[in-house]
């Protein structure tokens, strides 16, 4: 164990801050949106492979477009 100065572990003893032994409202509201949270993650997590494929369709129909739209244009005379 590390030296520790006597005035630091006799101050250690010494409570400065009232323990409640029921947490504050602030503290039910804190782990409640914690708990939240973890489950958004686990949600998202689960969905991340669906949303993966999804997301690489829509890649390539807009790439799609983005063709279709050039040789449209170059056909009409426009710029490509």
């Amino acid at each position: 164990m590390p030296w520790i100065p006597a005035w630091l572990r006799r101050r250690s003893r010494v409570s400065l801050v009232r323990q409640s032994p029921r947490p504050t409202s602030g503290q039910r509201e804190a782990v409640e949106a914690l708990r939240r949270a973890e489950q958004a993650r686990t949600e998202a997590l689960a969905r991340s492979a669906e949303v993966a494929e999804t997301a690489e369709r829509l890649r390539e129909c807009r790439s799609q477009n983005h063709f279709a739209e050039r040789i449209r244009l170059s056909l009409e005379g426009g710029r490509s």
